[in-house]
């Protein structure tokens, strides 16, 4: 079997401090997701971040605090006693979206430890990397439908269902992502079947 290539000691230093980033990345995920679920479970003055469309303002930057109108295209509103719906989607955002960045940081910590002892073309690292790829996705999408199920139920209730405006954001951002994450994935495939056949060949 061929001689795994090991990364330099400084190499190995930098992942493992990549490690020990993802860990501290988990910790402030879980005390965000804390302090987020205390604001909803309060049932009262939750602020919830909505977007706008075409919505101008004014706001005090002028000389003395003088109004200027400015096109605004968020806004935190406070909501009261949510609808269900909405109180289940208040809920269920941070939560999916805690979970799916724990797990991305527990996928990406053992990526980088497989790195660190040279078996980044073993068997399991692309399995690593395609899993990776699946968690960003479901947590992108579930963000995505409970944050709009969140918004326009916030909306509607500081309007008493008058604003019909759909709040919702799309980003391809995140398309890019996935798309870059599964093709390291294929590349990961093609490097260990072909040190699967270097093996066969020594």
């Amino acid at each position: 079997m061929p001689e795994q290539l090991v990364p330099d000691r400084s190499d190995r230093l930098a992942l493992n401090a990549s490690v020990a980033i993802a860990a501290i990345g988990a910790i402030i995920t879980v005390v965000a997701t804390v302090a987020r679920l205390s604001e909803v479970a309060a049932g009262h003055d939750i602020p919830v971040v909505v977007l706008l469309q075409q919505t101008s303002v004014g706001l005090p930057l002028g000389p003395e605090g003088a109004d200027v109108t400015a096109s605004v295209d968020t806004a935190t509103v406070l909501v009261n006693d949510p609808a269900p719906a909405t109180l289940f989607a208040l809920w269920a955002e941070p939560i999916w979206l805690a979970l799916t960045v724990l797990a991305g940081l527990w996928i990406a910590s053992l990526f980088f430890l497989r790195i660190a002892r040279g078996e980044i073309f073993t068997r399991g690292g692309s399995r690593l990397a395609l899993a990776g790829g699946l968690v960003f996705a479901a947590g992108w999408a579930g963000s995505m439908l409970f944050s709009t199920m969140s918004a326009n139920g916030a909306l509607a209730a500081v309007s008493d269902g008058t604003y019909t405006q759909l709040s919702m954001y799309v980003s391809l951002t995140p398309v890019l992502v996935i798309l870059f994450i599964g093709g390291l994935g294929s590349a990961l495939q093609i490097g260990e079947k072909l040190q699967r056949d270097t093996a066969g060949l020594v």
